[in-house]
């Protein structure tokens, strides 16, 4: 019955492929198999005789687009319909979810129609699955044929509980979809009926899941023709079909059927009973094809993650000029990639204010554009690990995405950050009932994320240091202005009062800025406001200085009693976040215009400005001030 992995988000569902020998059951699942698109198919293992006469069964995997935020997979089993594989049969059988009855509809196959739809009601309810209540699909193949039964007369035999029938000619690929959607629909609706966490939203229903599940996964809600048959590929498994570095193929396995297995000179053991080797062999070929699958599926997704990561860090080393914008684009796709995300944008905090990028086709941002969604966003600043949101389980979600067009049910989180800070934070939105990321692809999108934070870094911080440029360029005559108006006031015209440390520079502590004080330093005496001012003043030139080297702007304050005087350190640099500063050099002044506002407060207070000698030297500045009396 339904299989369901809570940690991996994959449900499953088997349907059974049952009726005569030589009716089309493999037919369609090779129709299918060679029309659905080959990210919803896995391997197609046919389990065949010598003579390619189905043996123990026919195995096709198929993945929907997704329902509910679950990756809902399709296990597809034909069973062989040749009477000494009964056995074999009910086997395959064995956990369905869900049944088509393959009927040939030939006039000389009657009988053998009728035996089948027997044995299959036989066969159900010895696995404990009732024949009247499970999903059936009845598909009356090989219409193309010079004489077949009427449909009502078929339908008399073998349609007892009036379930839906399709008439179908396989070989061209008339009918088969339509039964397959058929099924499908019907399965979904008994899962949404018995399993109520299942059911879907009202307004809502399994056929309009089914229509879009099926056009995810053909293209298409009808076959209008074949295209060219793909080369089957014989194959010795497990082996080869392991390593096999090529795409989706069908993977053929050979076993000797009990009648080649009884000639001349086979041994005791290999000439036993068909009934217990056709058991045995359809519960091993059952298992070993789908674990083929799955192991598969497990190496093109870690080869998918490395491509991914290697994008990723081509984009880290790579050195550009261009704005900030158009990396951040490339970011989020690579994101939204990984992430199989329907649409993104990102929150880009590193802009003033922080702005909005929407990939297309998106154009606006479904958070950003509510008043509940733009405080979420300013709360999220603080988000240190990717994390998923389900409108499901937040009913301020809920209403926010109700809003939006298109609609969306989830939105996975992934912040980048630098040391210091947050850079941005990508949005990757989820329409109804796509698959939602595992914890494991959660975690492949956060490392993606850390490893592109750092060209992000890098762009803000050269467009920082040119927006900084540019202020400088225009603040210089109004630097210059303070500057002099200060000079000219009289030595002792600012405000005298005593000022405590802490209350000088506190107000000064900020992400990446580091303010220290040694323990008993006393006060000093002057204006607050015009000291707080000349300390921010060198701040934000140390900030302008490390972006133009490109590095992290990482800004030390140090106030310390040394030689009777009180020394304010303020420096750039690793060693920033270290209590304790570099001994002081004097220096001569330049003639930059804000730190001639900074010399000019200084020399009101009676004070000393100490700065760099030039551009090339580290940022380190020194303010020194008398104690205040005690």
């Amino acid at each position: 019955m339904v299989e369901f992995n809570r940690q991996e988000r994959i449900l499953k569902l088997k349907i059974a492929y049952y009726g005569p020998a030589v009716g089309g059951k493999t037919t369609n699942l090779k129709v299918l198999y060679d029309r659905a698109r080959s990210a919803r198919r896995g391997e197609f293992v046919s389990v065949n005789s010598q003579q390619d006469r189905t043996i123990l069964c026919d195995l096709l995997p198929l993945k929907s687009g997704g329902f509910k935020g679950l990756d809902l997979r399709f296990q597809l089993a034909a069973v062989p319909g040749q009477a000494m594989y009964g056995p074999a049969r009910r086997v395959v059988l064995r956990g369905s979810d869900g049944v088509v009855f393959v009927a040939n509809s030939a006039t000389d196959r009657w009988h053998e129609n009728v035996q089948s739809l027997r044995e299959l009601q036989g066969n159900l309810l010895a696995e404990q699955l009732d024949p009247n209540t499970i999903p059936m699909v009845l598909q009356y193949n090989k219409r193309d044929l010079p004489d077949v039964l009427e449909i009502e007369a078929l339908d008399r035999a073998l349609n007892g509980r009036q379930a839906p029938v399709f008439p179908a000619v396989a070989t061209r690929g008339e009918g088969v979809l339509e039964t397959f959607a058929e099924i499908v629909r019907v399965t979904m609706e008994e899962l949404c009926r018995h399993h109520p966490v299942m059911e879907l939203p009202e307004g809502q229903s399994a056929a309009d899941w089914t229509e879009q599940a099926i056009l995810s996964m053909f293209g298409t809600t009808r076959l209008e023709g074949l295209e060219p048959e793909e080369e089957i590929v014989p194959l010795d498994l497990p082996e080869s079909a392991l390593v096999d570095e090529t795409a989706s193929e069908r993977v053929m396995i050979r076993v000797p059927t009990p009648e080649e297995l009884a000639r001349p000179g086979a041994t005791p053991a290999e000439a036993r009973s068909p009934e217990a080797l056709a058991e045995t062999y359809a519960q091993a070929s059952t298992e070993l094809g789908f674990a083929v699958t799955d192991m598969r599926e497990e190496r093109d997704r870690a080869r998918s993650r490395l491509a991914e990561v290697r994008v990723a860090l081509q984009l880290a080393e790579q050195k550009e000029e261009g704005e900030i914008e158009d990396r951040a684009q490339r970011i989020v796709s690579i994101l939204m990639r990984s992430a199989s995300a329907a649409n993104a944008s990102l929150l880009l905090t590193t802009a003033d204010p922080p702005q909005i990028l929407v990939v297309p086709p998106l154009v606006a941002d479904p958070l950003a554009r509510t008043r509940w969604g733009a405080i979420h966003l300013h709360e999220l600043r603080g988000l240190a690990e990717t994390r998923l949101e389900e409108a499901g389980a937040m009913p301020e979600l809920r209403e926010t995405f109700a809003e939006s067009e298109p609609a969306f049910e989830a939105v996975a989180l992934v912040p980048l950050r630098s040391v210091e800070r947050l850079l941005a934070l990508a949005l990757l939105y989820y329409r109804p009932h796509m698959v939602l990321p595992t914890p494991d692809t959660l975690d492949h999108v956060g490392f993606l994320a850390r490893v592109l934070a750092g060209p992000l870094e890098a762009t803000a911080a050269r467009e920082a240091a040119a927006s900084a440029q540019r202020m400088r360029a225009l603040s210089r005559a109004s630097a210059a202005a303070m500057a002099s108006m200060l000079t000219r006031l009289p030595a002792g015209a600012g405000r005298r009062q005593t000022i405590v440390l802490e209350d000088l520079l506190g107000p000064l502590r900020a992400p990446g800025v580091t303010v220290t004080i040694q323990s008993g330093a006393p006060a000093v005496v002057g204006d607050a406001s015009l000291l707080r001012f000349a300390v921010a003043t060198l701040i934000h030139r140390c900030e302008v200085v490390a972006l133009e080297r490109s590095v992290a702007p990482v800004i030390g304050v140090y106030a310390a009693l040394d030689d009777g005087l009180v020394r304010l350190h303020v420096w750039a640099g690793a060693g920033s976040a270290v209590v304790g500063a570099p001994a002081a050099v004097a220096l001569t002044a330049d003639s930059d215009a804000e730190l001639s506002a900074v010399y000019a407060i200084m020399a009101l207070h009676d004070g000393e400005f100490v700065a760099p000698e030039s551009q090339g030297d580290d940022a380190h500045f020194i303010l020194q001030l008398a104690p205040a009396q005690a």
